[in-house]
């Protein structure tokens, strides 16, 4: 048998066949059968049932970056579980570091791992060249961030630190001396059990009587540890002394306008400036047309 007979037989289809699966098709197809249907694919809770498994293709990965467990943290504060993991990743880190900048061992030494100092400083310029490309796509990061602080961190900190140390930048380790402080105790005890509390009292009005206060300190319990000085709060100061009203002015050749400034001292409150012209110094004395609205208060001669 051919190819072509093959495909012809394979393809050909009984016409009972047919009508048996029409009728098939068509039993329960009802009014009720639509009703049912259609509320099915109407119904909210149906269609989020269906379709809650489903998840774009193109979103499969965003779940977020994957990075090691203990970067990010504070190396102080890396778990033991982890931390020769971390070791080793940012000993692989720095050695990437030392053959991608061709960094001599006067910046970074043989030993920087035995220094604390070092250790801090490669640890976070390790987490900022990682934030830098986390999103693996073009950024501004690395040449605003990343590059400018690892020039930072490698001329103006780490070559002097190393410089500092001796033969170590030299290939010879010298083990770091630990900084301790000889506290006076007393001193200090006396600085992390002082409290302080500031409040804002206002003043009485300038026609009412001083008021006065006083603080007192207390335990959770209500007993009585100790208690400051009365202090007074006065009325409301005004300006104690007789105002002073300077004019400055400034002519310019060609203009069409004179500026003239006046300068108050002791202006007491509510005071407020009224500007008034005259024909003459024996006036008669009035407000300018364009400061008729200004809501300024009388003036008493």
């Amino acid at each position: 048998m051919s190819d072509e007979d093959e495909f012809n037989n394979a393809g050909s289809v009984d016409s009972s066949d047919l009508d048996s699966t029409e009728a098939d098709s068509t039993e329960g197809t009802g009014d009720d059968d639509l009703d049912e249907l259609l509320g099915r694919l109407t119904d909210p809770d149906q269609i989020m049932s269906e379709t809650s498994s489903y998840q774009d293709p193109l979103l499969s990965g965003m779940s977020g970056p994957e990075y090691p467990a203990w970067l990010g943290l504070r190396w102080r504060e890396i778990p033991e579980e982890l931390q020769q993991e971390a070791w080793v990743g940012l000993r692989r880190w720095v050695d990437w570091l030392i053959a991608e900048f061709k960094i001599p061992a006067a910046i970074i030494p043989n030993c920087w791992f035995r220094h604390s100092e070092i250790v801090a400083e490669l640890h976070a310029a390790m987490n900022l060249e990682y934030k830098t490309w986390e999103e693996k796509a073009p950024t501004v990061n690395a040449m605003w961030m990343w590059l400018p602080q690892l020039q930072s961190m490698l001329e103006y900190r780490l070559r002097p630190m190393v410089k500092e140390l001796g033969s170590c930048g030299k290939g010879e380790h010298r083990e770091p001396a630990v900084e301790t402080r000889d506290y006076d105790e007393d001193l200090w005890e006396q600085t992390v059990f002082t409290r302080r509390s500031t409040a804002t009292i206002d003043r009485p009005a300038v026609d009412e009587d001083p008021s006065f206060g006083r603080v007192r300190l207390i335990t959770d319990e209500g007993e009585l540890i100790g208690e400051s000085d009365i202090f007074g709060v006065g009325p409301v100061r005004t300006a104690a002394c007789a105002s002073r009203v300077e004019l400055d002015g400034e002519s310019i050749a060609g203009a069409n306008d004179f500026s003239v400034t006046v300068t108050a001292t002791h202006v007491p409150a509510g005071g407020s400036f009224v500007w008034e012209e005259a024909a003459t110094p024996e006036g008669p004395w009035g407000v300018p047309d364009d400061e008729e609205n200004a809501h300024e208060p009388p003036v008493n001669d």
